[in-house]
């Protein structure tokens, strides 16, 4: 037994109450603080907070039994809620200490948060969701984000340093082989200087010479293959622009906005002439319905005597037999007028639909010719700028070989002709060699710069590609808890629905987008219907339902011995006793708030404990 004791709770000024394992019935007319006791147990086992009795600072709940001894003691004082006192249902589970998941799906009273979102038409998404503590796979998706972002901005700053690392580089090259050129040709003026008959030097010179030689021709093979190849690009990138305009132009020949209206018309007239075409079968099913069993319009007993009249299944009065089966022929001939109609339009429908394919197909292929222009334009572009790089050299190689021709026949001048210019020659190239050594230092120590700046982009991209893959591991984690939960809640709805035998819905069950959805049998026709358009009757008992399989879907029942229950109104006898009975199976102690006229129907036990509260 528990005995649960409430002071100043709700509008209960102080009761005790002795509470057997399994159902207890809570109760009483209304004002009678059914829901003020429930209160009182939830807050005793974890809930957050409990309503003081008016005018009171301060409220208790005691629960005890001879292996628990519970007091929680909740107080009110110049503005401060303070609560004290160790719950029941304190570290006995994953979720059983969780206020948000007792007040969500243990504690289903007629304001718990859960029925009042199904009750208005709400979301249920963050409700349904708040156990499984994704918010924190989301925080840290969302950090991950903003780190990413900052990544991103970092990387765009050092876009250009691989750019400026292929310039300095290209530069650092070409002024370390003008200094090599200019230690070469100083070393060359000195031996020649220094020789008496230049011999030596002219042979090195020739030899330099046809080497050079033979690296142009190499260079002026390969700028003609470039040259050809970009010849052949260009055609195939004018082909590419061609067949783009080709299926422009197809596009074009199509009205897509004329093409979309006449087919939504020609649906329109489709589903008009289905809507007549039931109607009249309808009408026709109904009349043969009323020759068959000549039935009396109004619900009466009374029989027709006459064989040749019949009622009017719309408009009541009496008419001949003849007469309705007349009708039912004219009719049936309309249904086969519409039905003809409805094959006239269905042609023309498939026509327009085949047309908006082909436009959307004429401008898929110019979007894809139009890309491959674009490619071949930068490969193009590519290309000549190789051009470009590889004639630079050829005149580089041109003006070296002028230069050693004039080497050359400056060799061949005398001695004595040769003496001053040499020494001229040889102070104007030490003065360059300086002046080279000097850029080719700053060039290095530039280098060094952008080459980190390189090597640090390199870094933030892989970098940013492990953030990116975090994300996307945390996105698959919440869309996987979210999935999971989607199914195992969807199929314990079923389950409750099959098992306590709820005939008003033939399913209910949560959508993607977290949003509930009934299927109802009306007319002969099961529909989907969202929860907004149920009658209000109908949407509390989907709220109970759907919050008594959070209960169940968490597990709850395994870890938290009670489930408190009240505003039932929405269910009749027959549903709410195997109702109770199917979860007494399920929990230690089963408190539900009901009126006394329904106990009084119930085949449990009742035992009145006061003027207005009483349990059964």
């Amino acid at each position: 037994m528990l005995e649960l004791t409430v002071s100043n709770i709700g509008g209960i000024e102080r009761e005790t109450l002795s509470l057997a394992p399994g159902v207890t019935l809570v109760t009483g007319p209304n004002a009678s603080n059914k829901t003020s006791l429930l209160k009182a147990f939830a807050f005793a086992l974890g809930a957050e907070s409990a309503p003081l009795r008016s005018g009171a600072t301060e409220g208790w709940v005691d629960l005890s039994n001879e292996y628990i001894d519970v007091h929680r003691r909740i107080s009110h004082n110049n503005g401060e809620t303070k609560v004290d006192g160790k719950p029941l249902l304190e570290n006995r589970g994953e979720l059983s200490g969780d206020p948000t998941a007792l007040a969500t799906f243990v504690n289903l009273l007629e304001f718990n948060p859960f029925r009042t979102a199904i009750r208005h038409g709400n979301s249920i998404e963050s409700l349904l969701m708040a156990p499984l503590e994704v918010e924190d796979l989301e925080a840290k998706r969302a950090e991950l984000i903003e780190t990413k972002q900052e990544l991103d901005d970092e990387i765009d700053n050092l876009d250009g340093s691989e750019t400026e690392l292929e310039r300095v580089q290209k530069k650092h090259s070409s002024v370390k082989k003008e200094l090599d050129k200019l230690n070469k040709r100083l070393s060359d003026l000195r031996n020649r200087r220094t020789s008496t008959e230049g011999q030596d030097a002219l042979a090195e010179y020739h030899q330099e010479q046809a080497d050079l030689n033979a690296d142009r021709q190499r260079l002026s093979s390969e700028i003609q293959d470039i040259v050809e190849s970009i010849e052949r690009l260009e055609d195939r990138r004018t082909a590419a622009l061609e067949a783009a305009s080709e299926a422009r132009q197809e596009a074009e020949s199509y009205d897509p906005e004329e093409i979309r209206t006449n087919r939504r018309k020609l649906r329109e007239r489709l589903d008009t002439a289905d809507e007549r075409i039931e109607t009249l079968q309808t009408a026709v099913t109904a009349n043969r319905e009323m020759l068959d069993l000549d039935i009396d319009w109004a619900g009466s007993h009374e029989h027709n005597l006459s064989a040749d009249r019949t009622r009017c299944w719309a408009c009541g009065a009496m008419a001949d037999t003849d007469s309705f089966e007349t009708t039912i022929e004219e009719i049936l001939g309309t249904i086969s007028d519409e039905r003809d109609k409805r094959s006239e339009i269905q042609p023309r429908l498939d026509e327009l639909d085949a047309d908006l394919e082909s436009y959307n197909d004429a401008q898929s292929r110019a979007a894809d010719s139009e890309d491959r222009a674009r490619e071949l334009e930068v490969t193009i572009e590519q290309r000549r700028n190789s051009v470009r790089t590889k004639r630079e050299l050829l005149a580089d190689i041109n003006n070296e070989l002028s230069e050693i021709q004039e080497e050359i026949d400056g060799l061949r001048e005398t001695h004595d002709e040769r003496t001053d210019d040499l020494d001229d020659e040889i102070e104007q190239t030490q003065k360059e060699v300086l002046s080279k050594q000097s850029e080719l230092t700053r060039l290095e120590s530039v280098l060094s710069d952008v080459r980190a700046d390189t090597e640090r982009r390199e870094e933030l991209t892989q970098e940013r590609e492990e953030i990116r893959e975090r994300i996307q591991t945390l996105t698959e984690q919440i869309e996987q808890a979210e999935r999971q939960l989607r199914e195992s809640f969807n199929t314990t709805v079923a389950d409750l629905i099959e098992k306590l035998e709820f005939d008003s819905f033939e399913r209910i069950w949560l959508d993607g987008s977290f949003e509930i959805v009934v299927a109802r049998e009306i007319d002969g026709t099961v529909r989907r219907s969202p929860v907004a358009h149920l009658s209000e009757g109908e949407r509390e008992m989907v709220g109970l339902v759907c919050g008594l399989a959070g209960y169940l879907t968490y597990d709850l029942d395994e870890s938290v011995p009670v489930l408190l229950l009240d505003s039932l109104g929405a269910f009749d006898i027959g549903r709410l006793e195997p109702l109770i009975s199917y979860f007494n199976d399920r929990t230690d102690y089963l408190l539900v708030a009901v009126y006394p006229e329904i106990a009084n129907q119930m085949s449990f036990e009742t035992q009145k404990l006061g003027a207005s509260t009483s349990v059964s």
